[in-house]
């Protein structure tokens, strides 16, 4: 019984990371080609973003790897369990699909704001990483444990340099309404969509 429940928690938990981490690449892709076109000079900052963009794609093939070694296909992941498509939501009151990047491109406020989501998500992916590597359900894996390790050493660098190229254009920190955002997010798919997740034991697989 308790191998099952480790097995079952690892299964989700991967699912729920692939998805994410597919989604991260998939949009800081589109982020890092507006930030080319915006700021064409910031010459550290793009390199920082595309090494932000990298080490996502490399995170989300990590994950594909876990699957593909234990020779199972991960359960199906919609928007409701993304961290960034929950955030944009509530921030930009659109679907991350929806956002209109010329839009966001042309108003300072809104592209800085975009930023700050980006940014947000990472320190609390720094946090979350944390905490997994000191839970005992996670330790049950060697597999699991390398991968967020790797995550852990790459996180820093994927927060701060927005964080620090926010402030050099004056753009505040996150307001009340973006932190009471991200606490919501983290506690609701902590709380509630990742535990719906676990006991639907009949929701679909996908193909890889």
């Amino acid at each position: 019984m308790r191998r099952q429940f480790i097995r079952r928690y690892h299964l989700v938990l991967a699912s729920v990371y692939l998805y994410n981490e597919y989604r991260g690449y998939r949009e800081l892709e589109r982020l890092l080609t507006a930030i080319k076109a915006k700021f064409p000079g910031e010459t550290q900052f793009i390199a920082d973003v595309t090494k932000h963009t990298e080490d996502e794609h490399k995170h989300y093939l990590m994950f594909r790897h876990y699957f593909e070694s234990r020779g199972e296909q991960p359960i199906a992941i919609g928007s409701t369990n993304g961290y960034i498509d929950r955030f944009v939501k509530l921030i930009f009151r659109k679907k991350l699909d929806e956002l209109d990047q010329k839009e966001i491109l042309n108003n300072d406020k809104r592209f800085f704001r975009l930023c700050r989501l980006v940014m947000m998500t990472e320190f609390r992916g720094m946090k979350q990483v944390d905490s997994l590597l000191r839970s005992t359900v996670i330790q049950q894996s060697d597999e699991l444990m390398r991968i967020f390790r790797i995550i852990e050493r790459d996180e820093p660098t994927h927060c701060l340099p927005y964080q620090r190229w926010l402030q050099t254009k004056g753009s505040h920190e996150p307001g009340l309404r973006e932190r009471l955002a991200d606490w919501w997010i983290h506690y609701s798919l902590v709380g509630i969509t990742f535990p719906m997740l676990y006991i639907n034991i009949f929701r679909q697989t996908v193909a890889l």
